[in-house]
């Protein structure tokens, strides 16, 4: 039952050091833990280096942002290279697990078998928020299901990428993340390749992981004030999540339409433009996220 953690920074390091700590103080905690800091800088640096953690600490220092799905995959190979072979927890930078986050995880993986387990997610007074999603069957749009209540679990199609625990014969079979995405819908796809392979999704919801949601990007804000980028990106991403996964391609493009109507109404049309724009090319996407701070590798 070996575990190890890995986390992805991006310009904030604070949170990710308070994270750190809460993963320190688990009744259960990982054997071995690695952060990626993606577009780091010195004074990121010197924020890690000045702490003793009390856990491994492993840290891969990125010139650039490589994105979430690259910079998580980065970690495993680390991982894998030095011969680790067990289970590979995926946690948000942003977030606190309680103690027993990683003891119910375990735990859960382990009494179900499956392949990829999450915790409940919750705010930082205590609501919950989330932890596993849903996805339409025709329109490929998501949203998340009601909370559990007691040991009565909502029926939930992926495993949300704040807390994700994946098990090592699910990553020996399935792989690793599609770096495609870049940012959003790599834990989604990753969940639909997992059951193909005949792997099924456990949601631990005693494994409590407090969320700032969207500290580093803005896309819990309100409705129409998302940010230009991730709003754009989140968009694109959806639309390819859908046809790598086999989604009716009349359901795939009339959920686009009406999302670019929504925007219309919105007056955004710089964003329905650019949206059109980065669905339809590859080269458009690395030049759209590169000119937004990015690093993109086009994958054929």
């Amino acid at each position: 039952m070996q575990t190890c953690a890995v986390l992805v920074n991006y310009k904030n390091a604070a949170l990710t050091v308070r994270c750190l700590h809460a993963l320190a103080q688990g009744t259960v905690k990982p054997d071995l833990i690695y952060v990626i800091d993606n577009a780091t800088c010195e004074e990121s640096q010197k924020v890690f280096q000045s702490e003793d953690f009390s856990i491994p600490v492993k840290f891969i220092w990125n010139k650039h942002n490589v994105g979430f799905a690259a910079a998580n995959n980065q970690g495993v190979r680390a991982a894998h290279a030095e011969g680790f072979e067990g289970f590979v927890w995926l946690i948000n930078n942003d977030t606190e697990p309680k103690g027993t986050a990683l003891e119910m995880l375990l735990q859960k993986a382990n009494e179900s078998g499956a392949g990829i387990t999450g915790s409940l997610i919750v705010d930082e007074k205590g609501n919950y928020i989330g932890g596993a999603g849903t996805v339409h069957a025709k329109f490929a749009s998501v949203g998340r299901p009601q909370a559990p209540q007691g040991s009565n679990v909502p029926h939930f199609d992926y495993i949300e990428g704040a807390s994700f625990l994946i098990s090592p014969e699910c990553i020996k079979t399935v792989g690793l993340l599609s770096e495609e995405f870049f940012l959003y819908f790599e834990e989604s796809d990753y969940c639909y390749r997992a059951k193909k392979a005949g792997f099924t999704l456990a949601w631990a919801t005693e494994s409590i992981v407090k969320h700032r949601i969207g500290s580093s990007t803005g896309s819990e804000n309100a409705k129409g004030c998302v940010p230009f980028f991730i709003d754009c990106l989140m968009i694109r991403n959806r639309i390819h999540f859908a046809k790598r996964n086999g989604f009716p391609a009349i359901g795939i493009w009339a959920g686009f339409l009406i999302s670019l109507a929504i925007r219309l109404k919105r007056r955004q049309l710089n964003r329905v433009l650019k949206i059109i724009e980065i669905t339809l090319s590859t080269k458009r996407l690395k030049k759209f996220i590169e000119n937004n701070g990015g690093y993109y590798e086009i994958h054929e």
